[in-house]
């Protein structure tokens, strides 16, 4: 049976149910229809080879030590010292490479993930970032059902597993075991809810999802929210106001049927905005654009 979302969004819901809504998806949508079950298979199979390669590096660096202090009294025990030092530089040369090698990432990257340029599925990737960094910074609170009924807020170290290596399990999967696959500690160690308050993941909102607003009302209601939002931070929102206004510029009704290009040139030659600027705005990675975008209640963006 399928799990259905509260009405009211102020309440706490089952993590895998509040990621679907931060995608604006249906309540109730199975969480394979977002991230296809072979991408979490892969994620799921990456985190239990880290859990093995973690295993080998502690047992590597216990061996290092052994062999470093063995080294230490063979050669101070026998002579020549050579035979001991070079024992001891052995056994900490090891255990360096060994404490090295426990610092890189085993976590697949989106780009490793997917092997098709499948937009919607690197939009709920980047999603699940956005949603794991929400959660452990506290913006998106987050909590414990423990199994005697008691309710257990997760503290600021214990969210940090979200961003460790294939902390997205913790949404992903209801397997608790794998959850041990993550490499910072604590980790939860029961259900976990979480409180919307009704925020809806950033790339719902860009320059190029504005753009391509297909109803003249809507974008106008849209810009106005912004341009008031804009409006109380006064000179610090200026490069974000002069974004918008760049968007509002490429949708005059004198333009309507040119291309990108042309517009871009008509606005650039009357410098009015640089073509740089139009660029980015168009493929949705303008950063002032974004940054600021970051700080506003985007849940209440008509």
């Amino acid at each position: 049976m399928q799990e259905q979302l509260p009405l009211r969004p102020a309440e706490f819901v089952k993590i895998r149910d509040g990621f679907i809504a931060f995608l604006k998806q249906p309540a109730g949508t199975p969480i394979e229809h977002v991230v296809p079950q072979h991408i979490i298979d892969a994620m799921t199979s990456a985190a239990k080879r880290g859990r093995k390669r973690r295993r080998v590096l502690d047992v590597t660096k216990s061996a290092s030590v052994f062999v470093a202090v063995a080294g230490a009294i063979v050669g101070l025990a026998i002579n020549p010292m050579i035979v001991g030092t070079v024992i001891m530089l052995a056994g900490g040369m090891a255990f360096v490479w060994a404490l090295n090698q426990s610092k890189v990432r085993a976590e697949l990257e989106i780009d490793e993930l997917i092997n098709e340029p499948i937009e919607m599925l690197h939009r709920n990737l980047n999603a699940l970032d956005a949603f794991k960094g929400r959660i452990a910074c506290g913006d998106i609170p987050c909590e414990e059902r423990l199994p005697d009924g008691a309710i257990k807020p997760l503290t600021a170290n214990m969210r940090q597993a979200f961003l460790a290596d294939h902390g997205a399990l913790l949404i992903l999967s209801r397997d608790q075991d794998l959850w041990e696959c993550i490499p910072k500690r604590p980790v939860p160690k029961s259900a976990l809810w979480v409180r919307l308050d009704g925020r809806i993941a950033p790339v719902f909102v860009t320059s190029r999802s504005l753009l391509d607003t297909a109803d003249g009302e809507l974008f106008d209601r849209r810009i106005a929210w912004l341009l008031s939002h804009a409006d109380q931070y006064g000179a610090r929102a200026r490069s974000f106001r002069e974004a918008v206004q760049a968007v509002v510029a490429l949708r005059r009704p004198e333009f309507e049927g040119l291309t990108f290009e042309q517009k871009k040139q008509r606005l650039s030659e009357n410098k009015e905005f640089s073509a740089s600027r139009l660029e980015k705005l168009h493929a949705g990675i303008y950063p002032p654009f974004d940054n600021f975008l970051r700080t506003l209640p985007v849940h209440e963006f008509p």
